[in-house]
């Protein structure tokens, strides 16, 4: 692997990138969102959805809903070739920045009990496991581990 420079931009999802975000979804999730989901999305008013480009190429993305000041995570996704060099822990802590800013006072996901990868970035992010939906994935009935992350807890207020 070569030593070049890679400029990092994270930014704001808009329709353009949903060809390159659809390309990691349908690699990462058993249930990939298609580009029509992917507009509903991004035009719904609950929803922030964000990109991160190296070097112009979208190499992940992340987002959440926000309703009644709790951020669901969505999707946190790289693309594979990319992952294990931190990108998806910039990725969160960005969505982190951005639910505090839009006045969030907790954050929560569900993540695959196998996916222990996941797990660790989010624990590295300040989230603690509280709770087991069994039998959430469908496609494999696989338990989801729930997280969560308090406002209190992020600013010591």
């Amino acid at each position: 692997m070569g030593t070049e420079a890679r400029e990092t931009v994270i930014r704001q999802f808009s329709a353009g990138d949903i060809t390159e975000v659809s390309k990691i979804e349908n690699s990462t999730f058993f249930d990939a969102w298609n580009e029509s989901m992917w507009l509903d999305e991004l035009n719904n008013s609950l929803t922030t959805y964000i990109v991160m480009e190296e070097n112009g190429k979208v190499t992940g993305y992340a987002g959440y809903w926000l309703v009644a000041g709790e951020a669901q995570i969505t999707r946190v996704a790289v693309v594979a070739g990319e992952r294990e060099r931190g990108l998806g822990t910039r990725l969160t802590a960005a969505l982190i920045n951005l639910a505090w800013n839009e006045g969030a006072d907790a954050i929560t996901l569900e993540v695959r009990q196998s996916n222990t990868a996941a797990q660790k970035m989010y624990l590295t992010c300040g989230f603690r496991a509280e709770g087991v939906r069994p039998g959430y994935y469908a496609d494999n009935h696989e338990d989801a581990v729930i997280m969560w992350l308090y406002r209190e807890a992020e600013t010591n207020e």
